[in-house]
């Protein structure tokens, strides 16, 4: 292959590397967050939960591991079942469930664009590292760098839109992502919206804004440092 034409491929992949980071960075804190069940627990405790539906505690916790197993389990419906006032119930009713279905499609479209970031962006580095290493702070640090600033530049403008107004911005999230209107409950006796309010979504949107925050901000640390200590950088 020419040099020039080598040249031209490697940069087309540094900026797609660059591109991935906010992505990753994206798809990595929501897996995290959608699989950790401290965040449904305080999201249930806060906002009374219990008493709004008349679930114990402890059949909230039981509720929230099947969510987060429907997530990363095969099955096409949440059929879940507790006892209330000595009944055994069904949960979700068909609107709630076809929504579940909905969002969990959405939630393995995350995984699998969180799982090509990895590879796209592993590649990257794993090729500078073994055939381009005497490249591969400069190179490496100017993508986590890069990377990171654009991160956190995306961070503010869409941080700074959903601050402006939650509800717009949330709503919009809705009419994007979803094709239908199952996501419309009704808060007065469907138990999904009860379990998880409006202010729920708010404070996590406030966690997943400052958990990519973090990671942008040590991305871009990390960036400048292994660019810094590149030999191209070294003081003769």
């Amino acid at each position: 292959m020419k040099p020039d034409l080598k040249r031209f491929l490697f940069n087309i992949w540094k900026t797609l590397a660059v591109i991935i980071v906010p992505l990753l960075i994206l798809s990595l804190t929501l897996s995290v967050l959608i699989n950790c069940r401290w965040l449904y627990e305080q999201g249930f405790e806060k906002y009374e939960v219990s008493q709004q539906t008349g679930f114990t505690p402890a059949q909230l916790k039981t509720a929230a591991s099947a969510l987060i197993g429907y997530f990363n389990n095969s099955e096409e419906y949440l059929n879940l079942h507790l006892e209330k006032d000595g009944a055994d119930i069904q949960v979700f009713n068909e609107r709630e469930m076809l929504h579940l279905k909905d969002v969990k499609g959405l939630i393995r479209l995350n995984y699998l664009i969180l799982g090509i970031c990895l590879v796209l962006g592993g590649g990257f580095f794993l090729y500078l590292y073994f055939k381009r290493q005497h490249e591969f702070k400069k190179e490496g640090g100017m993508v986590l760098l890069q990377g990171g600033i654009f991160s956190l530049m995306l961070l503010g403008g869409i941080g700074l839109i959903a601050l402006l107004d939650f509800q717009s911005f949330f709503t919009r999230l809705h009419l994007l992502g979803f094709s239908n209107d199952f996501w419309l409950l009704d808060p007065t006796k469907d138990y999904l919206i009860m379990f998880f309010p409006k202010g729920f979504w708010a404070d996590s949107a406030v966690m997943l804004g400052i958990s990519i925050g973090v990671l942008a901000s040590g991305t871009t640390i990390c960036g400048r440092l292994l660019g810094k200590s590149s030999p191209s950088n070294q003081p003769v």
